[in-house]
């Protein structure tokens, strides 16, 4: 009968992953605990980072990054709505 694999991790080796999956574990149970605050951050990083994007400046966003502003502001669009922004700016 074949032998199964011996362990050959060091025990340093086997503490620094169990650490590692330890701080993982945390920052997954952190980000799905705290869903609406870590959207609400990713949201504004994005609307800050495109301020100056002219598609958010002619609806009306005038580099505005908060949730409450983007909903006042931006509708619910679908492709077809900004399909000839991304023709323009592919060709």
């Amino acid at each position: 009968m074949p032998e199964a694999p011996k362990n050959t991790l060091k025990p340093t080796t086997d503490y620094n992953l169990e650490l590692k999956n330890k701080k993982t574990l945390q920052f997954i149970e952190d980000v799905t605990s705290n869903a609406d605050e870590v959207q609400k951050k990713v949201l504004e990083e994005i609307l800050s980072r495109n301020a100056h994007v002219e598609y958010l400046q002619t609806r009306g966003l005038n580099g505005h990054t908060d949730r409450e502003t983007f909903k006042k502001t931006m509708p619910v669009i679908t492709y077809e709505d900004i399909q000839p922004h991304i023709d323009r700016i592919a060709n």
